[in-house]
């Protein structure tokens, strides 16, 4: 049986793409410090001083689903009515890019930009500070924050022994375009605390890709601010700036090697994986963990076109049975690579 995209996904990709139609059109075909240079210009439109009025719009709209919004760094939902406001002290207003790190210039609109503002349980917002972003080393060393729906933030010492935040998973990604954009933007850098934050953006922005929901709210955004944030329109743009990334633009035509589906997710026995091969080819489906360990290889060799189902029985290449946790499934063949998350839950 071949899968075919569901028409609402081309519905939602067709109006998403007019909605900003000719909004890059002066930089599309740029490279390097050419683009850099152009996309400062483009998206320096923003102008909202108000940090209150955007709070209201983060809490209230955009990151509100059906009454509950979701802290990026525990998964934890929290009941706001659509429209208010929660109590501060228990969900509040996480400043991706630290205010302690702003330049003098415009802070009055660094403060209020939506792009790297996100919704944080307080607590947790208090104990990441003005941490720089890293991988951290150890996560047996490290405080560990974890709540609800898989998500596992941490903070502990970097490979270079230097305290660093790292956030979950499903947040790395949004983490790593929001502060792209923010140095593109308004030039503050990613240099902080001794921890150049810009390598590991580059592989974060790779390992967790632009989702619905991300290119909703940059949506949102541009609605209520007039800018967007490029790198979540054309994630092909990291790579033309900063280099050694790849990713695809999005499109209408889903990429010709897919992972379709993994069910159940999350699940606590086995995981059923639906992958499609565009030509028959060598190809490896492994399983890793989020330090980059392979744990289990659940395919190595010639696969032929069309579409395949793989188990995974939460076991390592030894048999022994996982912990639970966040894994990624890496799809690979000599030109392409798709990365997926599944989460384990004992």
């Amino acid at each position: 049986m071949r899968y075919r995209t569901p028409l609402i996904v081309l519905i939602f990709w067709l109006v998403y793409a007019f909605a900003f139609a000719g909004y890059y059109d002066d930089v599309i075909d740029l490279t390097g410090e050419a683009l850099r240079l152009a996309l400062t210009n483009l998206i320096s439109t923003n102008t909202n001083t108000n940090y209150n009025g955007a709070k209201l719009q983060m809490f209230g709209y955009f990151d509100n689903v059906n009454g509950y919004v979701r802290c990026v760094y525990t998964g934890q939902d929290f009941a706001v009515p659509q429209g208010g406001m929660p109590n501060q002290n228990i969900l509040n207003t996480e400043h991706t890019y630290a205010q302690s790190w702003f330049s003098p210039p415009s802070s009055n609109i660094k403060k209020a930009d939506l792009h790297h503002l996100f919704p944080t349980n307080a607590q947790v917002n208090s104990s990441r500070g003005n941490l720089p972003f890293d991988w951290v080393a150890n996560y047996s060393n490290a405080t560990t924050y974890t709540s609800y729906n898989g998500y596992h933030s941490y903070r502990g010492m970097n490979a270079q022994n230097r305290l660093v935040f790292e956030p979950a998973v499903q947040h790395k990604g949004n983490v790593a375009r929001s502060l792209l954009y923010f140095n593109i933007r308004y030039g503050d850098p990613l240099l902080q605390q001794n921890v150049d934050m810009i390598p590991t953006f580059l592989q974060w922005h790779i390992l967790d890709p632009v989702d619905n929901a991300e290119l909703q709210r940059n949506q949102n955004i541009y609605n209520y601010q007039n800018n967007r944030n490029p790198f979540i329109d054309h994630p092909e743009f990291v790579a033309r700036i900063w280099g050694n990334v790849s990713a695809d633009d999005p499109s209408l035509i889903p990429s010709p090697l897919m992972i379709n589906a993994i069910y159940p997710n999350p699940f606590n026995d086995v995981a059923t994986i639906l992958i499609r091969m565009p030509v028959k080819q060598a190809a490896s489906l492994d399983i890793y963990n989020l330090k980059g360990q392979k744990m289990h290889s659940l395919h190595n060799g010639v696969l032929s076109d069309g579409d395949h189902s793989i188990v995974f029985d939460a076991r390592n290449n030894q048999g022994i049975s996982l912990p639970s946790g966040v894994y990624l499934l890496l799809l690979s063949t000599s030109d392409q690579i798709v990365i997926k998350k599944v989460v384990l839950i004992r």
